[in-house]
């Protein structure tokens, strides 16, 4: 299996597994490749990410700091750093 990418070497891709798997980084009910209406899974439930929230936000809220730590992210606004953020996502 190849893995996920530079950012997250550990982690190889999630597969759907079926609803008696134990991985926690498995699908048990999504399988990309099964037909619905005339259509695949993977074709209906398009994945989506909120880029803001997920690769720029600290996880700050109203009652603290951000606490979200990203090794690929050394907080700047260069472009260096923005070109990174961007590997990381896609």
């Amino acid at each position: 299996m190849a893995a996920s990418g530079p950012a997250f070497p550990e982690v190889e891709k999630i597969r759907y597994e079926g609803p008696q798997s134990k991985n926690p980084l498995a699908f048990r009910w999504y399988n990309e490749d099964e037909v619905v209406e005339g259509k695949t899974m993977k074709d209906h439930l398009r994945f989506s990410v909120v880029y803001w929230h997920t690769f720029r936000g600290t996880g700050s809220d109203p009652f603290g700091p951000g606490t979200m730590l990203r090794p690929w992210d050394d907080g700047s606004d260069s472009v260096e750093n923005a070109q990174r953020r961007a590997r990381v996502a896609f």
